[in-house]
C-alpha cells in the first residue's frame, strides 16, 4: 500500500523513446498523457453514439442521462450567455465533459487524477482567458477595453482603476484553474489519508475488526462526497467560462462608452 499521499500525483513515464529527431528530443507517454488520451477518446466515442436522429445504441436510461446532460449545459449556456451564446455551446459542452471524465477517473483506486495538477489546470485556463480575449477584440476591438474603464468613473481614477481592473481580469486565468486543482487535490489526499489511517485500525486490533462497518461507512460518504466536488467543480469550471465569454461579448453592458462630468472627454477607448 502507498503510504505517501502525495505519492499518486507522481507523474511516471509509460513509454520513453530517444532519438535524434530534430535535434534531440525525447518522445515518451506518461500517466498524465495517457489519462489526457482517454479522456479524448472518450469525447470522441461520445460524439459518434449521436446522429440526426438522436443517440445510437444506447438504452433507454442511458439515453435519458445523456440528454438531460445535454439539456442542463445547453440551459447553463442559455442563462449565462443569452441567445447568442449558441455557437459556443459545443466547446463548452466539450469541456464539461473532459474535465468531468479527469475528475471521475481520478476516483478509481490505483488510478490518476489529472486535473489535481496545477500546471495542467492553468494551461486550461490561461487558454480559455486568451481565447476570451481575442473573442473581444475580435467583436469589439478597440472597444473591448472599455470593460476595464467601469461607467462613470470620474477621469483622475480611471488609471487606477485600470490598474485594479487589468490584475482583477489576468487573475481570472490563475483562480478559474487554482480552484479545480486545489479541489481535487486537496480531496484525493483526505481521501488516501483517511483510508490508510481506517485500515490500519481494522488490522491493528480484534477491535477494529469488530467495527469494520464504520470506518467502511465513513469511506462511503467520503467517497461520495467526492465524486459531488467532482461534479461540482466540473460545473463551476464551465459557469465562470461562460461567465467570461459574457463578460467579453456584452462588455457588462452597463460599460457603455461615457463621458467625464463636464461632458468633454471619453473614458472609454472608440
Amino acid at each position: 500500500m502507498i503510504y505517501n499521499p502525495l505519492e499518486q500525483f507522481e507523474i511516471v513515464k509509460f513509454i520513453a523513446m530517444e532519438g535524434p529527431l530534430f535535434g534531440y528530443i525525447q518522445i515518451g507517454l506518461t500517466n498524465i498523457g495517457f489519462y489526457l488520451l482517454l479522456a479524448s477518446l472518450f469525447l470522441i466515442f461520445q460524439h459518434l453514439l449521436y446522429n440526426k436522429e438522436g443517440v445510437l445504441g444506447l438504452g433507454n436510461t442511458l439515453m435519458l442521462c445523456i440528454e438531460s446532460l445535454f439539456g442542463f449545459i445547453l440551459q447553463l449556456v442559455k442563462n449565462q450567455i443569452g441567445p447568442q451564446g449558441q455557437p459556443y455551446f459545443p466547446a463548452i459542452y466539450s469541456l464539461f465533459l473532459f474535465i468531468l471524465f479527469l475528475n471521475l477517473i481520478g476516483l478509481i483506486p490505483y488510478s490518476f487524477t489529472a486535473t489535481a495538477h496545477f500546471a495542467l489546470t492553468l494551461g486550461f485556463s490561461s487558454t480559455i482567458l486568451l481565447g476570451v480575449t481575442l473573442l473581444g477584440l475580435h467583436r469589439h476591438g478597440l472597444h473591448f477595453f472599455s470593460l476595464f474603464v467601469p461607467a462613470g468613473t470620474p477621469l483622475p481614477l480611471v488609471p487606477l482603476l485600470v490598474l485594479i481592473e487589468s490584475v482583477s481580469y489576468l487573475a481570472r486565468a490563475f483562480s478559474l484553474g487554482i480552484r479545480l486543482a486545489a479541489n481535487m487535490l486537496a480531496g484525493h489526499i483526505l481521501l488516501h489519508i483517511i483510508a490508510t489511517f481506517s485500515w490500519k485500525f481494522i488490522v491493528g486490533s480484534l477491535l477494529g475488526i469488530i467495527m469494520i462497518p464504520l470506518p467502511l461507512l465513513f469511506l462511503t460518504l467520503l467517497y461520495g462526497l467526492e465524486i459531488g466536488v467532482a461534479l461540482i467543480q466540473a460545473y463551476v469550471f464551465v459557469l465562470l467560462t461562460c461567465s467570461y465569454i459574457n463578460d467579453a461579448i456584452s462588455l457588462h453592458s452597463e460599460n457603455s462608452p461615457s463621458t467625464c462630468y463636464d461632458g468633454t472627454l471619453p473614458y472609454v477607448v472608440p
